[in-house]
């Protein structure tokens, strides 16, 4: 198959058949737009194109030969386009158990807005994995916007984990941080203490957190957390009665 050069389908990360499927997705949504005729593609060995003709007339096959050099690239583009977009759907979905985690993360850049991207470091597995994430200024708590440095590394709260578009041209998983979380100083005192069960009932960010524990929580790893996220934490341990 001329148009599709056998390292894109390769690179593309995708099994076998979903590739196939993106091809044929791609190329008959382009040619049905660029001819006005409904088309139908098949890939397995070769590529077979089968044009209807609105109204009356008997289905033609278009060879690739017929097809003239910028439909050709037109059409390699959009295949392309169609595999990043399922490989990105893909990833999306695999990341979705981030989704409602805390991790640390190494700020990589700020924007002129004030947007942080980070670098987070997750285990997973016996493995540590690396990914890309954004903490918006909204996300940002009052008394720490505009004193982040490159380099520093925090404490975040993954709230999402969603495909993309960019510029229209392509797609990616974007990782959308917090460090305004009601839910950052519980998981970070869970994960801390080994204490499971931990709520946070109120929360101002850069002033206080209101905790409630079911167990004690060491007086180290309290003051840990407070000092992470710049704000005193009001700890009460949860009280039951028989």
């Amino acid at each position: 198959m001329a148009i599709l050069p056998d390292e894109i389908i390769s690179e593309s990360g995708l099994a076998m058949s979903e590739a196939m499927d993106a091809v044929e997705v791609a190329i008959t949504r382009t040619l049905t737009s660029a001819i006005s005729t409904n088309v139908s593609v098949r890939v397995d060995k070769n590529l077979e194109i089968v044009a209807y003709p609105i109204g009356s007339g008997e289905p033609i096959k278009i060879s690739l030969d017929s097809i003239n050099r910028k439909l050709r690239r037109h059409l390699l583009h959009q295949v392309e386009l169609e595999l990043q977009c399922r490989r990105t759907l893909n990833e999306a979905d695999r990341l979705k158990a981030l989704r409602g985690v805390s991790a640390p993360g190494e700020i990589t850049r700020i924007d002129a807005d004030g947007a942080l991207f980070v670098s987070l470091e997750i285990a997973d597995c016996y493995r540590r994995l690396i990914f890309a994430g954004i903490c918006p200024p909204r996300f940002q708590p009052f008394h720490e916007r505009g004193r982040y440095t490159y380099g520093s590394v925090k404490e975040f709260y993954i709230t999402s984990v969603v495909p993309v578009m960019v510029n229209r041209r392509s797609t990616k998983v974007r990782i959308l941080l917090s460090r305004t979380s009601r839910e950052l100083p519980r998981l970070l005192l869970q994960e801390r203490s080994r204490v499971s069960g931990i709520r946070c009932l109120k929360r101002i960010p850069g002033a206080y957190s209101c905790i409630m524990t079911p167990a004690r929580i060491p007086k180290d790893v309290i003051n840990s957390v407070g000092k992470e996220l710049e704000e005193h934490l009001h700890v009460s341990i949860l009280k039951t009665y028989r």
